[in-house]
């Protein structure tokens, strides 16, 4: 079951390709072909950053709850200064954190599914708000 999980969400372009498509759906962005190159390659670069971090999630500060500070916590112990991470994605990686550990709960298969969650829902909303943001500028 792991396998056919990991095989689902270890290639970034496909996961991009469809968190792209779903994000524009909602958006209704027009966004034209080099633009839209440059935001996948960021949402490349994002989904990375998560991986990274998701090896973490967990109550890192032991408080004996998950929140944002566990994982600012978890981005440190990856690696990833937490000041230098776009807004946007900050946002993006809280929002996946709420996902990715609320899936973590279930029984027998939330562990399993629990850094897919994060990783796919931290691409999706980083994705959501970059298009939002093009609107905007």
């Amino acid at each position: 079951m792991w396998s056919r999980i990991k095989e689902k969400f270890s290639g970034s372009t496909d996961l991009v390709h469809q968190i792209y498509e779903r994000a524009i759906k909602e958006t209704g962005a027009a966004v034209d072909s080099e633009a839209a190159g440059k935001i996948k390659e960021a949402t490349r670069s994002a989904i990375t950053t998560a991986r990274r971090i998701s090896l973490y999630l967990t109550d890192v500060n032991g408080d004996g709850k998950f929140d944002g500070d566990d994982i600012k916590l978890a981005a440190e112990k990856a690696g990833v200064a937490w000041d230098k991470i776009d807004p946007d994605l900050k946002t993006a990686l809280l929002a996946g954190g709420a996902a990715g550990i609320g899936v973590n709960f279930i029984p027998f298969v939330g562990q399993a599914i629990a850094i897919p969650a994060f990783v796919g829902t931290s691409a999706y909303f980083y994705l959501v708000a970059k298009l939002r943001g093009i609107g905007k500028n």
